[in-house]
């Protein structure tokens, strides 16, 4: 069954600091074995990337953009800050716990806390609105259609939240439900155990679902994919980042498979540029840019472990968990060949 309105706002990469700057460097395109796959663009020029990083709070796990500011989750020291796009710190707001995933919308900011299971709700000014349970051992989380959805596979389910944190609807939807993503019209998530991809509307009504293969064909072996690392839809696809086989996998709005891109493998995360798709790989320290049609545009070598990206329509943004810093990626002049 197709899965309406899949077109999404831009992913945004975030980038913070605490005002002192680590390094400035210039990252050519890095070529090893790991990057391969997708339509080949070896006639094309390759982009470099200038970096600055910044100092952040510590082992931070993830970065996003609400449209103004960055907001990085500092789960060493429990708290979240908002950064400028100059790197400049802004507001902290000490949240406890181990908050490591981000959400953002309606003028809120919320901190999922990876070892409770409870979201800390943030206003703009990273001022600690209210902390409430939203699940046993929650994955993922997005806004959308004026509510928090979260998913759960302790729970099997995808549960909605309201601003004020009260429980809305919770749907069992499948065996391990966990990495989530929206549309303007839709959350979908992604189960790994049943390799299925399910639409629920902003009224909790579930609208669709497709599978996705079960095996995958990686240097002439098959693989299962194994459960997806990330999951981003973007204005005419969707992508699943699976870090056990090292591979993204793009599919249609239908469902239909459309192909892989290889990337290192362990844990990723996915953000979209407007016309990239720019994967995140923690255990290498690289940034992968994937064009619309799945080729492979530049490996960039960041170094340290990044656990998390987003961009902000002229940037990429990374946290390395490992250095406690916040990286800025600006795209400069084409290298020729």
């Amino acid at each position: 069954m197709t899965l309406r309105g899949w077109r999404s706002k831009l992913p945004l990469i975030l980038i913070g600091g605490m005002l002192i700057v680590v390094a400035v460097a210039i990252i050519s395109e890095l070529e090893s074995d790991l990057d391969v796959g997708g339509e080949s663009l070896d006639d094309e020029p390759t982009l470099a990337v200038n970096v600055r990083s910044f100092v952040v709070g510590q082992s931070p796990r993830d970065v996003i953009f609400d449209g103004e500011k960055l907001w990085v989750a500092e789960t060493g020291f429990g708290t979240v800050t908002g950064y400028g796009l100059d790197g400049q710190r802004l507001d902290t707001a000490d949240v406890g716990g181990q908050p490591a995933i981000l959400a953002s919308g309606a003028g809120f900011v919320w901190a999922l806390d990876s070892d409770d299971g409870s979201a800390a709700q943030l206003d703009g000014d990273g001022v600690v609105v209210r902390k409430f349970q939203i699940g046993v051992e929650p994955t993922g989380m997005v806004f959308l259609g004026d509510h928090l959805w979260v998913t759960d596979p302790s729970r099997q389910s995808v549960s909605q939240y309201s601003t004020q944190g009260a429980l809305v609807e919770q749907l069992d939807i499948g065996v391990s439900p966990r990495a989530i993503t929206k549309t303007p019209e839709q959350v979908l998530v992604a189960d790994g155990d049943m390799l299925t991809v399910t639409g629920i509307d902003t009224n909790a009504k579930i609208v669709g679902s497709f599978t996705y293969p079960e095996t995958l064909e990686v240097t002439g072996s098959e693989h299962a994919p194994g459960p997806p690392s990330a999951f981003l839809s973007t204005p005419d696809d969707l992508w699943i980042a699976f870090g056990n086989i090292g591979q993204v996998m793009r599919l249609a709005p239908s469902g239909t498979y459309l192909g892989l891109t290889r990337v290192p493998t362990g844990p990723l995360s996915l953000a979209w540029s407007g016309s990239e798709l720019w994967a995140a790989s923690a255990d290498a320290g690289t940034v992968t840019r994937i064009s619309g049609g799945g080729a492979i545009i530049a490996t960039h070598d960041v170094g340290g472990r990044l656990t998390g990206i987003a961009h902000d329509g002229e940037r990429g943004w990374v946290v390395d968990e490992d250095k406690d810093l916040l990286v800025m990626l600006t795209p400069v002049v084409a290298i020729a060949r």
